[in-house]
């Protein structure tokens, strides 16, 4: 039997956001976190969390619900466009990995890379996700790293190499890019815990 959550979900007045919600809940239902165990719509609650409590609503919250639903389900992008619009629709799709690009740190660079030439939007909800996954790692004991990485298909020191480079463009492009200071935190956390 799976898990129910008991933790108190993000508050927002949007109607978008709320079907968002009820939506990945749906599509993630028996999905689990390789790194934390945890029911795998609790990461996306993780980042629409982030976004509200800073100030962002509506498109960007049901986006951020929405984030890993085209790449972790079966749901097809043409469904959420179909459903949450073309802005929301746009935002996931921007979000969404390749999966014809091969290799683990190939596809997260290939997948920064377009988020960053998208800018705006994407670029925040990317930033939260980043911080949400970095939190995620924090919670795993050190010495669970190596082999929850090997599950993942990579390793703590590739995703290090991967969150300093994104922290380094996300920089570049502004440094005043939302969640950049807490990225760094973490980044700085985690080296010293490995």
């Amino acid at each position: 039997m799976g898990q129910v959550t008991t933790r108190v979900e993000p508050r927002t007045d949007s109607d978008l956001a709320t079907a968002a919600l009820r939506f990945a809940r749906r599509a993630h239902l028996g999905q689990y976190r390789k790194q934390t165990g945890e029911q795998y719509v609790e990461h996306p609650i993780a980042v629409a969390r982030l976004l509200v409590e800073s100030g962002y609503d509506g498109a960007l919250i049901a986006a951020a619900y929405l984030h890993d639903t085209v790449e972790k389900t079966s749901i097809e992008l043409e469904e959420i466009q179909a459903r949450f619009g073309p802005d929301v629709g746009g935002l996931v799709g921007c979000l969404s990995e390749d999966p014809g690009v091969e290799g683990y740190a190939a596809r997260k660079r290939a997948l920064r890379e377009g988020v960053l030439r998208a800018g705006g939007n994407p670029v925040i909800v990317y930033a939260a996700d980043r911080l949400a996954n970095m939190r995620d790692w924090r919670k795993v004991p050190p010495e669970d790293r190596r082999a929850v990485g090997e599950w993942l298909g990579t390793t703590l020191e590739e995703r290090l190499q991967l969150w300093t480079e994104d922290a380094e463009e996300l920089h570049d492009l502004d440094p005043d890019t939302p969640f950049l200071a807490e990225i760094e935190d973490e980044l700085s956390a985690l080296r010293a815990e490995t």
